[in-house]
C-alpha cells in the first residue's frame, strides 16, 4: 500500500492549459491535422506543436534538447498499457522488470538498476515522477496509471534538473487536472484469465471559476499465471486498486493552488 500527497503552488506564469493536441505535421496541412490516437490528450501549441514540460516549463517538443517520448492517454488506454512495464510495449529503449514490488526495477537504454534479489533497497537511476512529485522507491510506483494526461520518457541523464536518480532518464506521468467544465468518463477492460479492469473518474466545479474537484478510482484483478501443483494455487495474481483526488483553486489570475493526493 502507497500514499502520496503532493501539494503545488505556481503562478499563471507556469500554469499552462491548453487544448488537446493535433500530430506534428508538415507546414503545409497542421492547420487541418486530424487527432492521433496515439497521442491522445496532450497539449496543443500554436501551428498544432506538442507542447511538453519536460524542463518543467511548457515548451513545443521540437524546442527540448532532450532525447524523449510523449504518449497520450487515449493511446495508453488503445493499447492496454496500463501500468510501467505495460509501457515497455510502446518504449523500445524502456526496459522494467518485476517478480514482486520490493525487487522490481526500470531501465533505459540498458542503464538503471540491477534486477533481481540484490537490488532490495538500491536506489534506481530512473526517475518517476507523477505530476512533478518523485517517487523515491521503485516498489511505489508500480502502481495502475489512473486519469492520466500523458507520459514523457526522457532518455539520458537528468540530474540537472531532476537531481540524482535519473542517471539511466526520466519518466514523467501527468494525470489530468480537475475541470470547472463538469465532465465523467469509466472504463471497462476484460481478458482471459479472469481479467478485469475498471476506471472511473469524475470532474467539475465546485465554485464556478474559482475551485474545482477531481475524483478516480482504478481496481484491476486478475488471476494467477502460473499453477503450484504442490498447492493447488495459482500464483501471480494481481489485485490493485486506488483511489486519487485533487483540488484546483484559482483564487485570481496570477495564483494557482493545486492539492492532491493519491492511495493504493
Amino acid at each position: 500500500m502507497s500514499l502520496t500527497l503532493a501539494l503545488l503552488l505556481a503562478g499563471q506564469a507556469a500554469t499552462v492549459t491548453p487544448p488537446p493536441v493535433t500530430p506534428q505535421t508538415s507546414a503545409g496541412n497542421q492547420a487541418d491535422a486530424p487527432a492521433s490516437g496515439r497521442l491522445g490528450n496532450q497539449q496543443q501549441g500554436g501551428g498544432g506543436d506538442i507542447v511538453v514540460t519536460a524542463r518543467r516549463r511548457a515548451e513545443t517538443i521540437q524546442t527540448v534538447p532532450i532525447a524523449m517520448s510523449v504518449i497520450g492517454g487515449t493511446a495508453l488506454a488503445e493499447t492496454g498499457a496500463y501500468n510501467v512495464s505495460r509501457l515497455t510495449q510502446l518504449q523500445p529503449t524502456l526496459q522494467f522488470y518485476s517478480t514482486n514490488p520490493r525487487n522490481s526495477a526500470a531501465n533505459i537504454r540498458g542503464l538503471g538498476a540491477p534486477f533481481g534479489l540484490t537490488n532490495d533497497g538500491i536506489e534506481q537511476g530512473v526517475g518517476i515522477y507523477v505530476d512533478q512529485v518523485y517517487y523515491s522507491r521503485i516498489a511505489s510506483a508500480t502502481f495502475d496509471f489512473t486519469d492520466t494526461e500523458r507520459i514523457e520518457v526522457l532518455r539520458g541523464p537528468q540530474g540537472t534538473l531532476y537531481g540524482k536518480n535519473t542517471t539511466a532518464g526520466a519518466i514523467n506521468i501527468t494525470t489530468r487536472k480537475p475541470s470547472f467544465t463538469p465532465e465523467a468518463r469509466i472504463e471497462l477492460t476484460t481478458g482471459n484469465y479472469q481479467f478485469i479492469q475498471a476506471k472511473a473518474s469524475v470532474s467539475g466545479p465546485l465554485i464556478p471559476d474559482k475551485l474545482a474537484i477531481r475524483l478516480s478510482a482504478s481496481v484491476t484483478e486478475r488471476d494467477g499465471t502460473i499453477h503450484n501443483v504442490a498447492t493447488g494455487k495459482d500464483l501471480n495474481a494481481q489485485d490493485n486498486k486506488s483511489v486519487r483526488g485533487q483540488l484546483y483553486w484559482k483564487p485570481t489570475d496570477n495564483l494557482d493552488l493545486a492539492l492532491s493526493g493519491d492511495y493504493g
